[in-house]
């Protein structure tokens, strides 16, 4: 059987990398198969968390808090601090003691080739599985995300494709899994490409495309076609409200960036309690926590979307709307710094879905003629928040058209969205995903080809093929020696190895006469003894900005700044060539 998968792989990879017209079907039949793996890995997923739910809880997700509003005090705390218990023993298998989501995607996208742990991706798949069976806060689009990455990277990683092949595949399993989870064709192909791939290159467009289609139909032919949210039909009431929208838009973009701050503040305050808490028993203490909030909102248990669907429906008064708007943030906050598994986009829809209901009741309240229905804004302020926190605005407007159903309030969430998306980056941070990232010291916040310059360093790309000079030779020696590389600049060094200073064909006399008449000068006389310089340890951004800046095109490479030892010179050339390879791999056209 070995055998065969051998010779199977071979004939792919063979396949893959030859030219023409087979190469492309062979590509559309992996996307395929990987929709199918991917789209069932997410129902799988979503039906372990729903089964666990009515283990536990004696109900289904879609009416967890009307349960659990029923159920005794200790029912809530023990099902959360057991959860919690199970949870800690299972974190003992992972290096990083906690569930991955979607930033290790990323990273995984832009650093490591597509490369994803498959046992740890399922692990962490079972985390969270058990982590929202049991009520923790936190939402399951995030893990889905993880969990079709994981398996589309297993797949990959067995026929040991090239790297923009292993990127492309992810992006179809990450598709995929967003599309089953959502019923949303559309979004899971622009979540793919606008928050994981990066690009919307047209060669990484059709597979994707395919696996989503293929996500879609079968979580359609298993749960049904029908939106996440059942809604009326809401429209706007006049385009006199597009600045009441465009306020709402800030409103969400505060809401959300007071939420990735909490997030922040609580998992380092949590790492700077890591010696004194073990981690094994922080979801415990976390379910304890959570289950106390839920004791008198059970609204926030597990996804939430049942009182997400009912701030939809404007269902909530002004006073509870609020209330649940921070009882989830301090829950998810609490959920997510324990260690238990899970992702912040459902809880972000409901977070939206709460302020922009409070929003949509004081506007009406202010005037009552002129403001559309509370469920509008509660739609608009969905997408806002989610947009803010996931940094996607246009997959996250399509997800919540899709979600819900109606496209009659578009255009107030594409104002309400981009507005938010627009002031969280202005002011904090352009997702929660890059924030969690940046934590890690991985900065992609601008792409992999921009990270490349910042975190490779200048004495890993520098040059010891250069000529230089003892500051007290000859002028006639310089000139001989620059004729000799044929122009450029020459390093002069002194006895110690120290660099003095820059020389160049400008800077010497050229003729013998001239020469003669300056035949008492040294090179130390006449060279730069101020020159720009790098170290070993900067960023290649900062030698290209110092070339820029100073119009040089190389510079010299010093040790450190306490033993300023020349070790060579970096060429402006090789530093854009690094750029331009890393660019080019970001665009998958590495192949």
């Amino acid at each position: 059987m070995v055998n065969v998968y051998k010779k199977l792989s071979r004939r792919i990879r063979a396949n893959l990398y030859g030219k023409g017209q087979s190469e492309q079907w062979l590509l559309m039949g992996l996307a395929t198969f990987i929709g199918i793996v991917a789209g069932y890995g997410a129902i799988g997923f979503y039906l372990g968390i729903d089964h666990l739910i009515h283990f536990v809880f004696g109900g289904s997700e879609k009416n967890l808090a009307t349960i659990a509003r029923e159920l005794p005090w200790w029912h809530i705390i023990g099902a959360l601090v057991l959860g919690g218990l199970i949870i800690g023993q299972l974190l003992r298998f992972l290096p990083e003691k906690r569930s991955s989501g979607v930033p290790h995607v990323i990273e995984a996208v832009a650093l490591k080739n597509g490369h994803i742990p498959f046992r740890q991706g399922l692990l962490s798949a079972g985390i969270t599985i058990t982590s929202l069976g049991f009520g923790a806060s936190a939402g399951r689009e995030g893990p889905v995300v993880h969990l079709g990455a994981t398996l589309s990277s297993g797949l990959v990683r067995w026929l040991n494709l090239s790297p923009a092949l292993m990127r492309t595949l992810l992006g179809c399993g990450v598709a995929a899994a967003v599309a089953a989870s959502f019923n949303a064709p559309i979004a899971g192909v622009f979540f793919a490409l606008e928050v994981i791939i990066g690009h919307y290159a047209l060669h990484v467009f059709t597979p994707i495309v395919i696996s989503a289609i293929i996500g879609t139909i079968i979580s359609r032919i298993h749960l049904g076609d029908f939106p996440a949210f059942s809604l009326p039909d809401y429209t706007i009431s006049s385009f006199a409200e597009i600045p009441a929208f465009f306020i709402l838009g800030i409103v969400c973009s505060v809401i959300a960036i007071c939420f990735m701050m909490a997030m922040d503040k609580a998992d380092k305050l949590r790492q700077r309690q890591d010696t004194i808490i073990p981690y094994w028993i922080q979801p415990a203490i976390g379910g304890l926590l959570v289950g106390s909030i839920a004791l008198l909102y059970p609204e926030v248990l597990s996804v939430g979307y049942e009182a997400t669907s009912n701030a939809l429906m404007g269902s909530y008064d002004l006073k509870f709307l609020v209330a649940l708007l921070a009882a989830k943030i301090i829950a998810t906050v609490i959920t997510l710094a324990t260690r238990f598994g899970g992702g912040i986009f459902s809880p972000s829809l409901f977070i939206g879905a709460m302020t922009g209901g409070a929003f949509g009741l004081i506007a009406a309240s202010l005037s009552p003629v002129a403001a559309s229905d509370p469920g509008v804004y509660a739609i608009v302020g969905m997408g806002a928040v989610a947009s803010s926190v996931l940094g996607a605005p246009i997959s996250t407007m399509l997800i919540v058209f899709e979600i819900t159903g109606d496209y009659s309030v578009t255009i107030a969430v594409m104002i309400a969205s981009s507005v938010a998306s627009m002031f969280t980056g202005m002011f904090y941070n352009k997702s929660f995903f890059f924030m969690q990232l940046a934590n890690k010291g991985v900065h992609l916040e601008s792409g992999r080809a921009s990270y490349v310059l910042k975190s490779q360093k200048v004495k890993d790309h520098y040059s010891r093929d250069f000529f230089t000079i003892r500051h007290t030779d000859s002028l006639e020696n310089a000139r001989d020696l620059l004729i000799a590389q044929e122009g450029g600049k020459l390093i002069v060094t002194g006895q110690d190895g120290l660099l003095k200073g820059l020389v160049s064909f400008n800077q010497i006399p050229l003729s013998s006469s001239e020469i003669e008449e300056a035949k008492d000068k040294t090179i130390g006389d006449v060279c730069d003894d101020d020159p720009v310089v790098v170290y070993g340890d900067d960023p290649l951004e900062l030698a290209l900005q110092l070339m820029e800046g100073s119009q040089e095109n190389i510079l010299p490479v010093l040790e450190t700044i306490e033993t300023p030892v020349l070790i060579g010179i970096i060429h402006q050339s090789d530093v854009i060539q690094e750029y331009n390879k890393a660019l080019l791999e970001s665009q998958g056209q590495d192949r």
